[in-house]
């Protein structure tokens, strides 16, 4: 699909003044919510021009002004579609703006034919709240997850959350040079104490889950790490980690691979690395 030939949005409801729709090329769920005096979006495509078709979709599900858009992180997916909303407040983690101006994020821009990005005019470090009439929404980032920059979006009173990227129902969850594999399983849980037992969870991609799916990625993210940890605890090199003989790992290998590459850096730049492993040297009796 060029830039220009944009799909018809279509949005399918979630639950009362909740919806959501998916775009491609990226099969990312992007969402709004509609209450009686305003109405926001989570997440806003991969173009500034499919971020325009996003903003004129929202005309065919209500007539209250679209007042805010969150970026769930910065990836291109997710965020590149944010030229499209210069005149409404735009969200964002603190660190997103400079993600994405710096050499890898204009790199990226340059590698989906941008020149220049739009960045968050808000930004939120922990939480944040807005009130669209008879809905409220709660934004909240729980720590490095699936990049340093992850925010959550709860709209409590129907019970949904959207997750971003931090949780995957259409593969594995995503890594990449920015992904903390010690703290995701944290960031997890910290989901899953948002969550009431019908809470409907939005995934950054695939279809709608529920807290024991977000149970079950976490449990999958909390063993790689701590599989990681062992292994250079026994003086594992990182090229060696996915054939050890007694470790079985969720997930698909090259996945699991790139994983084990973050985490063991991640480990390294904390000051963990594999230990050189030494037969024991004992002195030799004397005639």
């Amino acid at each position: 699909m060029s830039p220009v030939e944009q799909s018809p949005v279509t949005w399918r409801p979630v639950r009362d003044g909740v919806y959501v729709t998916t775009l491609e090329p990226a099969s990312v769920n992007c969402g709004l919510v509609v209450g009686s005096v305003g109405a926001l979006l989570v997440d806003t495509g991969s173009s500034p021009e499919q971020g325009a078709a996003l903003r004129a979709s929202v005309g065919t599900v209500t007539d209250v002004p679209l007042r805010h858009a969150v970026l769930t992180h910065h990836h291109w997916d997710h965020a590149f579609g944010l030229a499209a909303f210069p005149d409404i407040e735009t969200i964002g983690h603190e660190t997103v703006a400079a993600t994405l101006t710096s050499e890898s994020g204009r790199t990226t821009a340059q590698e989906h034919g941008l020149q220049e990005v739009a960045v968050p005019s808000t930004a939120v470090s922990v939480i944040a709240a807005r009130d669209l009439g008879g809905l409220h929404v709660e934004i909240g980032h729980f720590g490095p997850g699936h990049t340093g920059g992850d925010l959550a979006v709860l709209v409590p009173e129907p019970g949904v959350l959207f997750a971003g990227d931090l949780v995957e129902q259409g593969g594995p969850p995503q890594v990449d040079e920015t992904t903390s594999m010690r703290n995701w399983p944290r960031v997890m849980e910290s989901l899953l104490s948002l969550c009431k037992p019908d809470t409907v969870v939005i995934p950054g991609h695939g279809d709608a889950v529920d807290a024991h799916f977000i149970s079950w990625e976490g449990t999958g993210l909390d063993a790689i790490h701590g599989q990681c940890e062992w292994l250079v605890g026994q003086g594992v090199a990182a090229a060696d980690a996915y054939d050890h003989p007694d470790l079985q790992w969720p997930w698909d290998e090259t996945w699991v691979r790139q994983a084990i590459a973050q985490a063991y850096a991640e480990l390294a730049a904390s000051g963990v690395t594999p230990s050189v492993r030494t037969l024991p040297i004992q002195a030799l009796p004397r005639d």
